[in-house]
């Protein structure tokens, strides 16, 4: 339902949550098009200066998410849809909190392990800057061609999100500017003070 309380350009639009003969629903906007998953499928890595358009929209639709309190902490490529144009709608709040709420949390992990900001591993609060660390782990994962933290399972990729830091990406690829590499990195630190404080 919070979901709904967004309003942006960059989000898909929620227009009803629904139950028919016992199973729930959801009708939305329909984007002709393609996540950003599929597209990293097809094409591996995305010029610098088009990762950086891509991910301005998505902080742009952010942004209006965390005005209203409202946390995504579920931003992964599957999550991202680009139309024909070249315009991001983010999908899926499904697991998306008030802010505020967040230091209720049952025990459970909610989230994707190579999209999730430590303090969601650890079941700490999460908040704005949760979502300004997967915005680190997409650029990465666009200007490089790869997942800023592989391994076999979900639980290798936590700890690894724990504790290690991901290798600079003008390390794997030179061509990427200084200051993008700095922007990455500055929204993978572990701690949430150190990250940008807002989107």
């Amino acid at each position: 339902f919070l979901a709904r309380k967004v309003t942006h350009k960059n989000v898909c639009r929620i227009h009803e949550f629904n139950r028919s003969k016992g199973t729930a629903y959801i009708s939305m906007e329909f984007i002709e098009g393609e996540s950003l998953l599929r597209r990293l499928r097809r094409v591996c890595t995305i010029p610098p200066a088009e990762a950086v358009s891509l991910v301005r929209q998505i902080c742009a639709g952010l942004r209006e998410a965390h005005v209203q309190g409202i946390v995504h902490r579920d931003l992964k490529p599957a999550n991202i849809m680009l139309d024909g144009a070249g315009n991001v709608k983010i999908m899926d709040f499904g697991i998306a909190r008030l802010a505020q709420e967040n230091a209720q949390h049952t025990g459970t992990i909610a989230g994707t392990p190579s999209y999730m900001a430590p303090e969601q591993v650890q079941l700490q609060p999460v908040g704005p800057r949760t979502d300004i660390y997967s915005i680190g782990l997409l650029l990465y994962e666009m200007v490089v061609g790869k997942q800023a933290f592989e391994g076999e399972n979900s639980i290798v990729i936590a700890l690894k999100q724990l504790n290690e830091t991901a290798k600079r990406p003008r390390e794997i690829a030179p061509e990427i500017p200084a200051r993008l590499e700095d922007v990455i990195m500055k929204c993978l630190e572990k701690d949430p003070a150190k990250r940008f404080q807002t989107i």
